[in-house]
């Protein structure tokens, strides 16, 4: 071999070895969620590999040992085998792939694949399954699944090969829906939806206006690029987001749902990451009821985290871990609107329960410290008449910090009388001289506490995290939200409308903590 091309393979294989050691680091990130779930990807069996981990997606993320395809293959040889591990029970199965041909494809021969989504849609009947072999599709318009319609005994599924990366690439939307055909019982599994040739335009998942969408669960799906990673409008029934990673959408929300004349019910977001988006981290805009919020990781996006807009009533906010946005942790808003089908409604009976929210100094960029002066909970109608309640919600069992600003915010009072305001732990940097604001005046924890016989059993201290600082905001992995053993928030909680688990899914026992973790390493007796 000669001097050159040793040299030269010696540096390629360092390059290598260097590459392979800094993805590796990756799965080094602070668990913060469940397993080593991180603020990047979800990683349940802590072998590195998951929804938006830069290893790529996991084959099975609650067994360590079963991640690539051929340790998956070594377990799950019967294709049927890994479907009913999954708990899908498909009755014939379509597979796609980059190398597949639409004319000599068959039915349950992976052997055998089609080429084309659009080819494969027309076969798919109730209890039917698509899977997509690894690659990247330019599908044009996406994965429409208008008039799919699947039952609840035997559902359609549309899912990525276990342990193959599927990156659909499309300008308009990756997975979608629109028109009067509605579509109904379809589960959508394990693909990165990806916008490379229009950043910013189109949306990740979109259900519009007439989809008339039903009992559809998306499940580990990564959309990054886009202007929203979700865009769901109107007449939404029992719709599911789990275990997602929503981010970088650059012109508007990680996941936008909305409504108009027709209101939602039954949309649930959970076990998610939804980071640096271009607003809010997650809004609902419109009238809805039962909408969870649960175990969800969302940070480090250019407005608030949660934005609830118009309408949002008997719904559930529950172990989130909400911080490191530009503005507040929680927004209740109402506004006029020049749209008929766009009108403020009453947003009451709503139970928020064992979040923690940090609001900072520095916006994420670093470009500014509009994060100072937000609430972490803010109540604000817009609206000339002013009509419409956001009193009778209940905030209980969480810890919630600010920098400067009120930990409370209530732009009128009428909206906060009725409100539920109870074991809590508060904190702000600034002091306790201004725990609350109620129509523009300021209220520090005494005057607080004796505002309503609904505020009781709060406590005003820090919240004694293990590694938390405002200097933390370009390197949202840092943040270290575990309670040291002192903190007072252990045990502080009650246990009604309390989750039985923690964000990382330890049990609560006894009274539980506050915030979205329960504290686990107490000295034994």
């Amino acid at each position: 071999m000669s001097t050159k091309l040793l040299i030269f393979v010696t540096l390629f294989n360092l390059f290598v070895i260097f590459k392979e050691a800094s993805i590796l680091l990756a799965k080094d990130y602070l668990p913060i969620g469940g397993g080593c779930t991180n603020a990047f990807y979800i990683d349940n069996d802590c072998d590195g590999y998951g929804v938006g981990s830069p290893l790529g997606p996991d084959a099975d993320d609650n067994d360590p040992g079963i991640n690539t395809v051929k340790t998956f293959i070594n377990e799950h040889r019967n294709p049927n085998s890994f479907l009913n591990h999954l708990g899908y029970k498909v009755r014939n199965v379509y597979y796609i792939s980059t190398d597949g041909r639409d004319e000599s494809g068959e039915m349950n021969n992976i052997e055998k694949p089609f080429a084309t989504w659009g080819k494969v849609k027309k076969l798919l009947k109730p209890g039917d399954g698509a899977i997509f072999k690894g690659g990247e599709y330019k599908i044009r318009w996406g994965i429409s699944i208008s008039g799919l319609k699947g039952t609840a005994e035997q559902p359609i599924v549309i899912m990525a090969y276990p342990g193959e990366k599927v990156i659909i690439d499309e300008a308009s939307f990756g997975v979608g829906a629109a028109g009067p055909a509605g579509c109904a019982f379809v589960t959508i599994d394990g693909f990165v939806l990806d916008n490379t040739t229009n950043t910013g335009r189109g949306n990740g998942i979109e259900l519009h206006l007439t989809a008339q969408a039903r009992n559809i669960v998306f499940r580990n799906i990564e959309a990054r690029n886009w202007a929203a990673g979700v865009h769901a409008m109107c007449d939404l029934r029992d719709l599911i987001f789990e275990y997602c990673v929503f981010h970088d959408n650059k012109n508007s929300h990680g996941v936008y749902i909305g409504a108009r004349e027709i209101p939602n019910d039954n949309v649930f977001v959970r076990n998610c990451i939804i980071y640096r988006n271009g607003m809010h981290g997650f809004q609902h805009n419109g009238r809805i009821t039962n909408l969870l919020l649960e175990n969800n990781i969302i940070h480090s996006n250019t407005m608030a985290g949660v934005s609830l807009l118009q309408g949002v009533s008997y719904s559930i906010f529950r172990n989130n871990l909400i911080f490191n946005n530009n503005r507040q942790g929680i927004i209740f808003y109402l506004y006029d609107s020049t749209w008929k089908e766009i009108q403020p409604y009453d947003q009451t009976n709503n139970l928020i329960v064992n979040n923690t929210i940090w609001i900072g100094r520095y916006k994420w960029k670093g470009d500014g410290e509009e994060p100072s002066d937000h609430s972490s909970v803010g109540f604000a109608d817009d609206t000339s008449g002013q009509l419409r309640k956001m009193g009778g919600n209940i905030v209980r069992n969480n810890i919630l910090v600010t920098f400067h600003g009120p930990i409370f915010h209530f732009r009128e009072e009428r909206n906060f009388e009725g409100t539920v305001i109870e074991k809590n732990l508060l904190f702000s940097d600034g002091g306790a001289s201004k725990v609350i604001e109620v129509n523009k005046n300021y209220y520090d924890f005494k005057a607080f506490t004796n505002l309503s016989n609904l505020i009781k059993d709060n406590i005003y201290a820090s919240p004694g995290f293990t590694d938390v600082s405002v200097n933390y905001y370009s390197k949202p992995g840092r943040f270290n939200f575990d309670y040291l053993p002192k903190s007072k928030g252990i045990d502080f909680g009650e246990r009604n409308g309390a989750p039985v688990r923690d964000l990382k899914g330890n049990l609560r026992v006894g009274n539980p903590d506050l915030g979205c973790y329960e504290y686990v390493n107490r000295k034994q007796n």
